[in-house]
Order: structure tokens, then sequence, then C-alpha cells
């Protein structure tokens, strides 16, 4: 008997390791972490063809159960023919689509005939839906990871076609709550109405929305092995402009941003203490939450421009604009 058959049956653990190779080799090309994609660069077209062969689209919800919105996104618009505000029969569930995540997105980029701009660092595509009647209303949801920590999430809304001016309504809700950090209604035309307000979410012990695409988009991030602070500061922009035909086009923007310590789940202050009367006894939170609030005041001119086509990827006052509190640049 030669020394490797003796060795075969004499080391049951080895010869499990060695069955095991090509399982766990299965598992990494079908479930990629993020962290290989991010060390092997040359690994992503890879995983890109191994998404595409299998589709990586998640179910879509029911026809028959239209989700609820959550209070700052605007409603599903109404069905052909109903009424504003009428009863009406539900639309169909949205379309969801699931890119591959290791495309790397930064600057600025096209999103429903229009332009947003995205907060500095690279970000990657996790859940795109189209929903309403005619697929009026898109939305698209970016993540932003450093260290292996998510750092940054977009949730931005848009209309292709004008929608019920009751969708106005339903947005500008969200910049009148007194639980906001701070709330601004920005003056403009008669025709059209722009606020943005800062507040906070906890992502565990309680869902972070009803809507059908935010809970497909966090649970494809808790299923690739994403850590997200249990904390998220939340800044939302709510942009609309009256239409010819009496209706609004609109444009729904969140973005969630870490303020855990750089590459870790690290909290400046406990998850229960993020409400708005507790900061003045939280330093840490609070330097957290003013730094936003200042840096929102400037990236809302960004998103402005990008309703309107006016913004170039890569011009130097969007590169300066573009800098989060949350945000990490390369050699920091």
């Amino acid at each position: 008997m030669s020394a490797a058959s003796r060795l075969w049956h004499r080391a049951p653990i080895w010869r499990a390791m060695l069955y095991s190779i090509p399982i766990f080799t299965a598992l990494t090309l079908l479930y990629p972490p993020a962290y290989l994609t991010r060390a092997v660069p040359a690994l992503r077209p890879v995983f890109d063809r191994i998404n595409h062969a299998l589709g990586r689209n998640p179910s879509p919800a029911a026809p028959t159960s239209a989700p609820d919105a959550p209070p700052d996104a605007p409603p599903p618009p109404p069905a052909e023919g109903a009424p504003d505000g009428g009863s009406q029969q539900a639309p169909a569930g949205p379309q969801l689509a699931a890119p591959p995540i290791t495309s790397d997105l930064g600057g600025a980029i096209p999103f429903a005939g229009r332009i947003l701009p995205l907060p500095a660092g690279t970000w990657h595509p996790v859940l795109t839906t189209q929903s309403g009647p005619h697929g009026e209303l898109l939305s698209n949801v970016l993540v932003r990871a450093e260290g292996g920590v998510v750092t940054g999430v977009i949730i931005a809304r848009a209309s292709t076609q004008s929608l019920p001016l009751s969708t106005v309504d339903s947005m500008n809700n969200g910049c009148h709550d007194d639980r906001n950090y701070l709330s601004k209604i920005v003056p403009s035309a008669s025709k059209v109405m722009e606020c943005w307000f800062t507040s906070h979410v906890q992502i565990e012990g309680q869902p972070l929305s009803d809507s059908v695409d935010i809970q497909t988009a966090f649970n494809r991030l808790h299923v690739l092995g994403f850590p997200i602070p249990y904390v998220m500061l939340v800044a939302t922009w709510n942009y609309a402009e009256a239409a010819t035909d009496r209706g609004a086009n609109i444009e729904n923007v969140t973005i969630l941003l870490s303020p855990a310590r750089k590459g870790t789940m690290t909290l400046p202050a406990p998850p229960e203490q993020w409400l708005k009367q507790a900061l003045p006894q939280n330093p840490g939170a609070e330097r957290f939450v003013n730094a936003a609030n200042g840096w929102m005041d400037g990236w809302t001119t960004m998103l402005r421009r990008g309703f309107h086509g006016d913004l170039t990827n890569g011009s130097p006052d969007l590169v300066r604009a573009s800098r989060d509190p949350a945000s990490v640049l390369p050699g920091e």
C-alpha cells in the first residue's frame, strides 16, 4: 500500500476536507462575498456571467397585493381610468431585477431619463424596479461599502410620465414630521414642490419599510453578507414639477448614511439614543447629524441639477459636493 493510500484511509478529516473543496468552490461562485470581488477584480467577469446565466431576479410580488409605500416615497400611480383618490383596482406588482452587484458605479448615472448624482465612493447596484399601470415609476437601490461594512444606501424613485397630484401631497408629508432632525422647504416657483429632511432609522429589530423593493433590496444585502450598522442616518429629497396634463413629474431620493466608525459597526451612540431630543446628550451622534445636515444642504443642488439634466459627470463642483460624512476616500 502506497503512502497516499495509507494517508487516505488513516486521515478521515483530511479526506472530508478534500470532499468539501468542490462544494465550497461552487458556493463561492454562486454567492461571491463582497470582499473577494474587491480583492480579486479579475473574478468579477466570471461572477457576472454566472449571475446572468442564473437570472438573479427576485420573484415579483403577487399581482393582487400592491405593496404599501413608505411615508417618504411616492405611492403607486392609480390604474388608467380610475379617478384620483377614488376606488380602483390594484395594479400588478412591480417588476424587480437584481443586476450584478459587482458592477462599480460613481459620479453620476442616467436614471429615468434624467441624471442621478452619486455621493463619493464606489456604488453597486442592488435592485431595480418598474411599477405602475404603464411602468411609469422606476426605482433604483444602490449600496456603498468600505472595509466590508455598508457606509451608504441610495433609494431613488422617479416617474417617466406624469403622476396624479395626490402623489405630491404624499411626498410632502415627510417634510413636516416633528421627529425629523431638520426639515427644509426650498423656496421655488409656484409649479414646483421641493423639500428635504434628515432623520434616522434602526435597521435591526423592526421592518425597515413596507415597500417591497426596499425589503427585497435589504434582504439581498443580508444574503450577500453585507454588514449594515444598526442605525443609519436618513436624508430624503423630494422634488415635483407640474406637468402640462395637470399631473406632476416627480423624483424622490433617500440616502442612508452610516454613522459608524470607519470599517466597523461601532456607533457614536447606542441605537436608542438617536432620537432628536437625545442628541444634545450624545456629542458624537450630534456631530454626525450636523455634518449630514450641512452636506445635504449643498447636495440637494446637485440632485436638482440632475433632475433638469444640467449636470456633468466628473465636474469639479460635483466632486466637491459629493463628499458626505460617511464617505471614505482612498488612502484614508
